[in-house]
Parts: structure tokens; C-alpha cells; sequence
């Protein structure tokens, strides 16, 4: 059963992954104007993908975290705004794949903007 929900879990980022590369040229309709039945597939293959997607994003923001103490207590706190932009790139964007981003009607954002204004 484990073989069985690894092999499907592998195959759906795999599909994310190649539907990511493709270019838009498809007028899709967004969520909210979709039938009930394909708002169901949506919201069902938004949470199976996110289910792949938010340990992977949890893990970069762990060691996001991680690597931004390191650089402010490396350098003693000399070089606090690189270590705020690792912090910021590594914990924005976003935890969950949002029905709107497999119709391609939203980009999915894995990491936050990498310089932040001050």
C-alpha cells in the first residue's frame, strides 16, 4: 500500500512539474466560473498536489530559517538585511496550491521576493 501512494504521489508532481513548463496558451476560465463537478476535480487535485507540495515548501522554510540565523550570527549581526532576505525569500510565497493555479489563472509562488524594501 505504501509502494502504491509513493508511486501515485511521485507521478502527480511529476504531472505538476511538466504542466508548469508549458506557456498559457490556453484561454482556461477560472475556479469560480467552473460546473460544481469540475470545481470538485479542482479543489480534489488541489489538495492531493498540496499534500506533495507543503512538506517540500515546509522544508525550504525550515532551512530558510535556519541558514538566515546562521548568516546573522556568522557575520554578528553585520549583515542582518542578507540575512533578512534569505528569512523572506524562504517564508513568503505560497504554502498551498490554490485551485486558480492548476487552471493557470494564478502563478504559483515557491519562494518570496528575494530583496525587501526598507
Amino acid at each position: 500500500m505504501r509502494r502504491i501512494i509513493g508511486t501515485v504521489a511521485i507521478l502527480l508532481l511529476i504531472c505538476f512539474l511538466v504542466q508548469a513548463n508549458y506557456s498559457k496558451d490556453a484561454d482556461a476560465k477560472p475556479y469560480s466560473e467552473h460546473s460544481t463537478a469540475a470545481k470538485t476535480g479542482l479543489v480534489t487535485g488541489s489538495v492531493f498536489s498540496s499534500a506533495v507540495y507543503a512538506p517540500i515548501k515546509l522544508a525550504y522554510a525550515v532551512l530558510g530559517g535556519i541558514t538566515s540565523g546562521l548568516t546573522y550570527g556568522v557575520t554578528l549581526g553585520k549583515e542582518a538585511e542578507a540575512a533578512s532576505n534569505i528569512a523572506v525569500s524562504a517564508f513568503y510565497g505560497d504554502w498551498y496550491i490554490h485551485p486558480d493555479v492548476l487552471t493557470g489563472e494564478q502563478t504559483l509562488y515557491f519562494s518570496g521576493p528575494k530583496e525587501t524594501s526598507r
